[in-house]
């Protein structure tokens, strides 16, 4: 059980987020739902109960961060002791063709994102035993056609993730890069979705998370590759 846990989630309005908030709140712990939209957010953090509530703000602004890091400090007189980075988007396209706009975009959410959500959460997580949680993908190991941008973003995740782990390994907080592959959820383009019923759902990913942060302390779960039974990717 968490019970005595305070997690953030970000990219906690739908899909993997939102289930390892319900997750998280189901084994006990105090969760925070972060994301761009705020009443979503809310309606999601009343349906979970008491234990949850919703917080706006942008992954893409590190000023956003440090703002949600004190704003959870002060609501639970504590930092938060999970950190689940999670926030992400896919945009597609042949690098010859795809817009800067949609390549800075997706870099500043999944890559840019995932540094300025641990620069801002690090100094309380660096307070007392913790974990950090980065979701990568199976595109941190592997690339196809037309995914050039998210698959750069992912594996830019495994690195970052891969180094914070080395520098606060000693430190009390524990790193956990969990990487699944094809998941059941809005983040695909409608075209390029494989069937639905061939992929993860979004719990089997939450599960993994809780069993990594769940574990005793003298064991760390550093890279965890949640794969669909059927084979896909």
């Amino acid at each position: 059980m968490l019970t005595t846990h305070r997690a953030f989630i970000s990219g906690a309005s739908s899909g993997i987020g939102l289930a390892t908030a319900k997750a998280f709140a189901a084994a006990g712990a105090r969760v925070a739902l972060f994301a761009r939209r705020l009443n979503i957010l809310k309606e999601h953090a009343a349906a979970i109960g008491e234990r949850a509530f919703a917080l706006r703000g942008d992954v893409r602004e590190l000023r956003s961060m440090e703002i949600a890091a004190d704003h959870v400090k002060k609501k639970w007189g504590a930092p938060a002791d999970i950190v689940v980075v999670n926030a992400g988007i896919v945009k597609i396209g042949e690098i010859a063709a795809i817009s800067a706009e949609d390549w800075n975009d997706v870099i500043a959410t999944n890559l840019t994102g995932a540094f300025n959500t641990t620069h801002a959460f690090l100094p309380g997580l660096l307070e007392g035993p913790s974990d950090l949680v980065f979701i990568a993908s199976t595109a941190s190991y592997d690339t196809w056609p037309t995914w050039g941008a998210y698959c750069a973003s992912k594996w830019g995740v495994l690195g970052l993730a891969r180094s914070v782990a080395h520098e606060v390994r000693q430190k009390g907080v524990r790193v956990t890069i969990v990487a699944p592959g094809a998941v059941d959820t809005d983040i695909w383009p409608g075209e390029k979705k494989p069937q639905p019923e061939k992929m993860l759902k979004a719990e089997d990913v939450a599960a993994a998370i809780v069993n990594a942060v769940s574990a005793d302390r003298r064991a760390s779960y550093d890279e965890v590759r949640v794969m669909p039974a059927s084979g896909l990717l």
